[in-house]
This record gives C-alpha cells, structure tokens and sequence, in this order.
C-alpha cells in the first residue's frame, strides 16, 4: 500500500487532537434537565444523547470509543453533526456524510481504504438510537411525572410500598397497566412505539 493510500485528511488530523466531546451522561444529568436519556452502543462505541422532550431534539451528544484514533474522530464527528437536530434528523444521517465532513476535498477520502469499513459504526449506532428513542422518551416522562411531594414522609412511603407489597402480581400488573396508560403509552404511541409489562418481580 503507498504512502498517498495510507493518508488522512487534515481535517480528521485536526478532530484527532481536540477531542471535545469524549464522555458520558447519566440519567440524573437527563433527570435534573427534564430531558430524556438516549444511548446507542456498537462494538466499540457508546453515544449518550440528551433529548429535549418538547421537540425531540438533541441539547447536547457525548460518546465513549475504544477503537483508536479512527473510532474516536468518528464519535467527536458525529457528535458534533447531531446536537441541534432532532432524533429523527438525526438519525437519517449516513456514513456517508460523517466520513465527507471530514474531508479536506470533496474528491479525497478522508481516511485510507483500509480504514473505511470504521465508519460503518455510524448507521448501526443511529439505527440503535432510534429504536431506543420511545423508550428513552418514555422513562423521562415517567420520571416528570412523578411527584415527590405526593410522600410528606418515610412512614406515608412505607405504607404504600407495604400496600404494593400486598396486592397479587395481576393486581400489580393492572396497576402498573393504569399509569401506562395514563402517563406513558399516549407519548410512545405519537412516536410509534409502545411498551408492555411482560412480568412482575417481587420489590
């Protein structure tokens, strides 16, 4: 292989030493901003979005990658393209257009040929994160929903965990199926989706 094939571009040389938004976010980080808590993980790579409920759109992206220098300019990249779309936007991108924003020249790769294949990541992460969409969306509104000061105390908490407790699983099934439909299943079914409760475990 020649020395001109093995060549990255400047611009993903640039992207490879400022790496801006390697790290993660967590559900309280969504929690605290009202916002839903998106990941996609493939192979090597880990997005966390923070999506706004109201528009679907991403506040802000950040990514885990172990793959090397290929698989962390792609994470930055892609990060870097979404915040500001919405999750459909979004996730419509290609490999494509990731692999072009990093060009120096339309006509000229970015990366050599041999290292192509990396960008394949990107539409196997963006087809994770919008089957997760729904369900992300779902458990931010549950989240909203809940109202802490319904429990003025320990004890007023402890004697509904003890009610709970005492119900049969299909009478907690059922009830859980009542603030599904309430609270929940109206949002998943706007986006498409739905959710059903499978089983019950004790706790």
């Amino acid at each position: 292989m020649s020395v001109a094939e093995e060549k990255f571009s400047l611009n993903f040389e640039e992207k490879a030493t400022a790496i801006k938004h390697r790290g993660a976010y967590y559900q309280e980080d969504a929690s605290e901003k009202g916002m839903a808590l998106l990941e996609a993980k493939f192979k090597d790579t880990k997005l966390y979005w923070l999506v706004d409920l109201k528009e679907d759109r991403i506040f802000s992206a950040r990514f885990f990658a172990y793959g090397g220098k290929v698989s962390l300019v792609i994470g930055e990249t892609l990060c870097t393209m979404v915040e500001g779309l919405t999750v459909d936007e979004a996730c419509s991108l290609l490999k494509t257009d990731v692999e072009a924003k990093l060009r120096d020249e339309p006509e000229v790769p970015a990366v050599p040929e041999s290292k192509m294949k990396a960008f394949d990541t990107v539409e196997e992460l963006l087809k994770t994160a919008k089957e997760q969409y729904p369900s992300a969306k779902g458990v931010a509104i549950a989240s909203a929903s809940i109202d802490k000061a319904d429990f003025q105390s320990t004890t007023e908490l402890n004697l509904v965990a003890q009610a709970w407790m005492g119900l049969t699983k299909d009478e907690q099934k059922e009830q859980i199926e009542i603030v599904l439909d309430e609270h929940i299943r109206p949002a998943l079914m706007n986006d498409g989706g739905n959710v059903q409760v499978l089983d019950v475990t004790d706790g």
